[in-house]
This record gives C-alpha cells, structure tokens and sequence, in this order.
C-alpha cells in the first residue's frame, strides 16, 4: 500500500502517505456525505457541525464514523491500510479511538486555527496519531491544510481563548515561533500522517469546490491509564473487511 519512514515520521512528527483510497471507494464516500449533507436530520450519533447559515448551511465535520455505520466504513477503512499503518507506528496495542470527516465546504468553509490534537482530547494518549485521508484535491486553494514539522518534540504546548476561532483554543498566539510551515498538496485519494502533538490546522475555504478528508486517529490501547469513549482493536477492525 505505501511504505513507512518510521523514522522521518518520529524526527518530523509528519508523512505524506500517498495513495491510499481507491477512486471507487473515495467516490462512495463521498456520495454517503452528499447524503448526509442533504438531510434534514442527522443522527445525533455523528455530533454534526455546520459552517454558514440560512441556505448556506453546509456541513463541516461529522464524528465517530465507524461507530455509526461499520458496515459501510469498515471494509474501507481496511483497503485503506490504516490497521498495517498502526501496527508499524505504535504495535500490536493500537486502537482506532477515533474517525471523523472535515467537509470545509465551499465558500463558507471556516479555518481551523493551528493546534495540537492532544491539547484538546481530555485523556492523554501517548503514541497517538492521525491518518488524514483527502476526498477532494488539497491545496491552500481550497483551505487545504498545513503543519510545522518538528513543532510535536517539545510536549504540550499551553494554548489560548482565539476570539477569531470559535470551535476551540488554538496556538494562533505563538504560530510565528514553530519554524516554517509544511502546506500538504494532496490528491484525491492521497493520505498525510501526524503525531499527536504536531501543529496543524487550514485556511477558510473561499473556493468554488468543497475540500473534504476523512481522519482516523489511533492510540496505544495498552498504555498506563488508557481510556476512552470509542475503542476499536485492530482485530476488531480487520473483522469487518468483508462485512
């Protein structure tokens, strides 16, 4: 499927994967999000967010994926390589804790100010990562989506209230201090990897055309003191290829 610098990714904290998702599988995906963005109810379970208003309403991420419908993400989720990936960054003891869908759509797409996935989870999860899988071209055209490599060695950085960024606290504060920034270009169907505790986040997208991705997160089930809401073992998960 692709092959891992393991040790790039613990010196960068980031990967740019390449192709993971088929055409086929990307087009599906992309036709159950339509889907869901034509609805006039979505099930709680998916804690729906939307960017705009009136009839610009549009949606912006959905969460827990696979916790709502397995049968439909499983079997992808595993052409993807996402369970081989987890077993060569973290083991055996990996757990998927989490998948959701960023849908920044067009035109009305707000920004996602820099931040560090960890600082905002309310559990520590050491060894966790993302793989965030493109639906859509990214590019900063589109809101795309950018990192600062290396910014994940120092631990947790202390972030703060961002009066321009209504969803959460960000590190727009001290975002000139990370070094340079990574923009990721990424084709339909490409993936990207980060550590837990690298910086990133996206523009608004001003754009004509929505930029969507899907993500799933993975930690160490087996680490001291692991909890969380939603766990998948990667038995579990490879028990669905062919649900």
């Amino acid at each position: 499927m692709f092959t891992v610098d393991t040790d790039r990714f613990r010196s960068t904290g980031l990967l740019e994967l390449g192709p993971c998702l088929s055409d086929d599988d990307r087009s599906r995906i992309l036709r159950h999000f339509d889907a869901l963005d034509g609805s006039d109810r979505i099930s709680p379970g998916y804690q729906a967010q939307y960017d705009g208003e009136g009839e610009a309403r549009r949606l912006r991420k959905l969460r827990r994926l696979l916790w709502n419908d397995r049968k439909f993400f499983g079997p992808i989720i595993n052409r993807t390589g996402a369970p081989e990936l987890a077993e060569a960054l973290i083991g055996p003891t990996a757990v998927a804790i989490l998948h959701a869908a960023f849908l920044k759509p067009a035109r009305v797409g707000t920004h996602v100010a820099p931040h560090q996935d960890q600082a905002l989870w309310n559990e520590e999860y050491p060894g966790a990562f993302s793989m965030w899988m493109a639906l859509t071209e990214v590019s900063p055209a589109n809101g795309g989506l950018y990192a600062y490599p290396g910014s994940h060695a120092d631990g947790v950085i202390k972030h703060a209230d961002d009066p321009d960024h209504p969803w959460h606290e960000s590190l727009t504060h001290v975002a000139d201090q990370l070094g340079e920034r990574h923009d990721f270009i990424l084709k339909p169907g490409e993936a990207a990897v980060w550590d837990r505790l690298l910086v990133h986040g996206s523009g608004p997208n001003e754009s004509a055309d929505d930029r969507r991705g899907m993500v799933i997160v993975f930690a160490d089930g087996a680490a001291e003191g692991f909890n969380a809401r939603d766990v998948m073992t990667l038995e579990e998960i490879l028990s669905l290829a062919d649900v």
